[in-house]
């Protein structure tokens, strides 16, 4: 093709940068772009003027773009105080995963409200996502014939992705998954790891995390001193296990130990 050259003052405005950066990095055409529903109208138009001008191709096969993210309700803003950053939901103890699944529950073309209540019941989501998986069992060496069943949920998941990237069904499709009692526990684990790929949540990583003697010694004490009637010493001893990264859920099989969130990221690292 015969380069042309123009001479001009100043420096490129972004919609020129966007487009040379892309075709540096991804070549044209590439798969996905991403954007922000304001991105529409001057933006991406730009872009895909220049791209076509400049290379007589389309600039990317897909263009997804995302609503705005709400805060309590109200648009983000520097006036109104209310951005976060990444480092913020560190600070209060927040897995920055659990963003991730929050907005993974919501569609892109819809408005994602965000607090800090949705985030913590997303957080607990995650926890539990975490303590499922790593309960599950596989044997990764030995390929397995896949039943109907499995090749089932592998097109319904890929149906879903495909269909506008319905997110949210898909993870209502995972969490289904999870429940189903007619899958062995490594069929489940490979399914989880296959949509893992899209939802990119670390499953994976995940290690069955061991309960430490300590804590167990602390657990059969806390038994003792509830079948004593001895509430106080009972609720000491809880927290003092909560303290050391372990919450105590009390069934009618007896208690139950389950890792703290933050035992819980840790193994998916």
């Amino acid at each position: 093709m015969k380069k042309i050259k123009i001479n001009l003052r100043g420096f490129p405005g972004w919609h020129t940068e966007c487009v040379v950066m892309s075709a540096k990095k991804l070549g044209v055409p590439f798969d996905i772009h991403c954007g922000g529903v304001d991105h529409i109208l001057i933006h991406h138009t730009n872009e895909i003027a220049q791209a076509e001008a400049a290379f007589g191709k389309i600039l990317a096969k897909f263009w997804l773009h995302g609503e705005f993210m709400l805060v309590e309700g109200e648009k983000m803003a520097k006036s109104k105080g209310n951005i976060f950053l990444v480092e913020d939901l560190l600070k209060k103890g927040f897995n920055p995963l659990a963003y991730r699944l929050l907005c993974l529950c919501c569609h892109y073309r819809s408005k994602l409200n965000f607090s800090w209540k949705c985030l913590e019941a997303s957080q607990n989501a995650l926890d539990n996502l975490y303590e499922k998986v790593g309960e599950m069992e596989i044997e990764s060496r030995k390929q397995k014939i896949e039943n109907r069943r499995i090749k089932d949920y592998k097109e319904k998941f890929l149906n879903f992705i495909n269909d506008d990237l319905d997110t949210p069904k898909a993870l209502a499709l995972m969490w289904q998954v999870v429940k189903d009692k007619k899958l062995k526990m490594e069929d489940k684990r490979r399914l989880l790891l296959d949509f893992d790929r899209v939802f990119g949540l670390n499953l994976a990583k995940v290690k069955k995390l061991k309960i430490p003697q300590k804590i167990k010694e602390l657990v059969k004490i806390r038994e003792k001193y509830r079948k004593e009637g001895n509430w106080q010493k009972a609720d000491e001893m809880r927290r003092k296990i909560k303290n050391l990264g372990y919450q105590i859920e009390d069934t009618k099989e007896g208690p139950k130990i389950k890792p703290s969130s933050e035992n819980l990221t840790a193994a998916a690292k």
